[in-house]
């Protein structure tokens, strides 16, 4: 009778162990399916910051020609600002 027992436990450890394995299979196959997924999280992440520092760029090319022509309209204003003065020196409106 004893070996009778201990051969059904050892069926019943075996389909334990078996059933064991096959959970630890679907977590392996779970945790790969993430990992590919945080691999593709992360080429995203990676192309949202590199189109971030584009933008980022831009902005900066835009806000130097914004003031290039701050400038430009201010020296225009000033160029004529002086000719007016020498006009108005040498009595130009008066002749």
């Amino acid at each position: 009778m004893s070996g009778h027992r201990s051969l059904d436990g050892f069926s019943e450890l075996k389909a334990d162990l078996d059933r064991l394995l096959g959970k630890v299979e679907a977590l392996a196959t779970v945790l790969e399916d993430q990992g590919e997924k945080l691999g593709r999280l992360a080429e995203r992440t990676a192309t949202l910051e590199q189109l971030g520092q584009e933008t980022k760029l831009v902005v900066e090319a835009w806000t130097t020609a914004k003031a290039s022509l701050r400038f430009m309209k201010w020296l225009a204003g000033m160029a004529a600002a002086i000719t007016g003065m020498v006009a108005a020196i040498k009595g130009w409106p008066h002749k």
